[in-house]
């Protein structure tokens, strides 16, 4: 039997994230097509190449921002082993150019693409044509297949392989998300978003937005906490309360069976979309942290970028709603968008620092970019931006301007003055990452890294002191009000 290599090459948040995409394939072909022979080299937590041993197929997933260590990998590959090396993810799905080493690419979701391929005699151009939903390249251009249906029931998809991973790595306590350190582990109850928003490509990848059942759901959950023990559990849709009656159904299982009580959760949201009973459910449920898109202080940036579906007023009630039910989130926010002005950028700042002493907002702020098959690729071609320039993509806001040069930057405010600015947003996100060791209890080293990290921040001692002080202060205040 065929011997596969599967490669995540993407090192995830915090590299603490098993590749649940890969896992899932692995899944699939053992339950589908009885494939046993996989294994996984996982950027997370090895160095891939010298772990790289003789195969008979290597399949890469990547992201776009990640495709040149992908491309680098696959010559590698090619030049240790005569064998077909597949490409898989985002990237290839949106980008829809097959790079030279890779004898082909899988478009969109994988699993029954893949186990269709690992049953193929030989990958012949001939044999490649009959497969649907499938990229290769052919006298200089990448032909495309006839594209697969939608896996429309998801629940005939087994649940991921996770012990295809290293455990032993994955489940050593950690913190990845705020505020709470433990044995973590991800899932995904979902694929896709209802939304559009114009700088996402989720909707370009998963097409439409489909759900496992709750009880497919429920059953993934017990088998991490039974299976590994895991005390923190991260969804990691892109939207989990999309379908408010699966949601009901998800919470009356989890507190029915007691499940709130052996683990916490985090779940991504919508600002649009939580309201006071949503939020008690997933007090209900021990939803500890949420993460919301709050994108932008400026009402004009934010219609623009989520196409009028929310507001500043419904991200600040969101935030109201995290103090009123003590679950802190998560609000991530874009700098240099389309047609933003440096006033739209100093107004999201001022949201921003307008929750510095509160618990309940952690900031994460990234440099917009363009995405292939978004709103905002389309964009940077019309403007003559160099979009194609993926290895110079910048999402972290850096601490060196020159880090910035060729980037493929969507905003007219002046690179320099541009930089400057994102500084300042750049000490919000630090100031989020020391809440996160005053909220950590009975720690006085905690407590002693934070004034310590707060007099680099400030770059004067006093005015660190001052600051660190002035938020332990607030988050002694909300826990007497009784909301932590």
């Amino acid at each position: 039997m065929r011997k596969l290599t599967l490669v995540n090459i993407s090192k995830g948040f915090a590299s603490g994230i098993i590749p649940l995409g890969i896992t899932s394939i692995s899944a699939y072909l053992k339950k589908y097509g009885n494939f046993q022979n996989i294994s996984l080299l996982d950027s997370n937590c090895q160095d891939i190449y010298k772990s790289l041993e003789p195969t008979d197929i290597v399949g890469i997933s990547s992201v776009t921002q990640d495709i040149k260590n992908a491309v680098l990998f696959a010559e590698y590959v090619k030049s240790r082993y005569d064998i077909p090396v597949i490409l898989g993810g985002v990237h290839i799905s949106t980008y829809r150019k097959l790079p030279a080493p890779f004898d082909l690419g899988v478009i969109g979701e994988g699993e029954e693409t893949m186990l269709e391929l690992m049953q193929l005699q030989d990958f012949s151009k001939e044999r490649l044509r009959r497969v649907k939903g499938i990229c290769y390249n052919e006298n200089g251009k990448t032909v495309f297949t006839e594209p697969r249906d939608l896996i429309y029931e998801l629940d005939r998809i087994p649940i991921p392989d996770r012990d295809i991973a290293n455990l032993d790595y994955y489940l050593q306590r950690r913190q990845i998300i705020p505020y709470h350190v433990g044995r973590s582990l991800t899932m995904i109850s979902s694929r896709g978003c209802p939304f559009t928003c114009v700088f996402c490509s989720t909707k370009v990848h998963w097409k439409k937005f489909r759900s496992f059942s709750a009880e497919r759901v429920l059953e993934e959950i017990e088998l991490l906490i039974g299976k590994y023990q895991a005390e923190i559990i991260h969804i990691f849709d892109d939207l989990f309360i999309a379908d408010k009656r699966r949601l009901t159904e998800i919470h009356h299982e989890i507190v029915k069976r007691g499940i709130n009580n052996k683990v916490k959760f985090m779940c991504l949201v919508r600002s649009d979309m939580i309201d006071d009973s949503t939020m008690k459910m997933l007090k209900d449920m021990n939803v500890v942290v949420t993460g919301i898109g709050m994108e932008s202080g400026s009402q004009k940036i934010l219609d623009y970028l989520k196409r009028r579906t929310t507001t500043i007023d419904k991200n600040r009630y969101a935030i109201e709603l995290s103090q009123k039910y003590g679950i802190p989130t998560m609000g991530s926010f874009m700098v240099g968008n389309p047609g933003e002005t440096e006033q739209d950028l100093l107004q999201t700042l001022d949201f921003i620092r307008s929750y510095r002493y509160s618990p309940y907002l952690a900031p994460l702020s990234y440099v917009s970019t363009a995405f292939p098959g978004t709103e905002f690729w389309d964009y940077g071609i019309r403007k003559g931006i160099n979009v194609e320039a993926i290895d110079k993509i910048v999402m972290d806001i850096p601490d060196d301007i020159h880090k910035l040069d060729g980037a493929p930057l969507l905003t007219d405010i002046p690179k320099e003055r541009f930089f400057s600015i994102i500084q300042l947003f750049a000490k919000e996100t630090r100031y989020g990452m020391i809440k996160r060791y005053i909220f950590l209890p009975d720690n006085i080293l905690s407590i002693a890294k934070a004034y310590a990290h707060g007099m680099i921040i400030e770059k004067n001692p006093l005015k660190g002191i001052i600051e660190i002080t002035r938020i332990i202060i607030n988050f002694i205040k909300i826990k007497m009000a009784g909301c932590v």
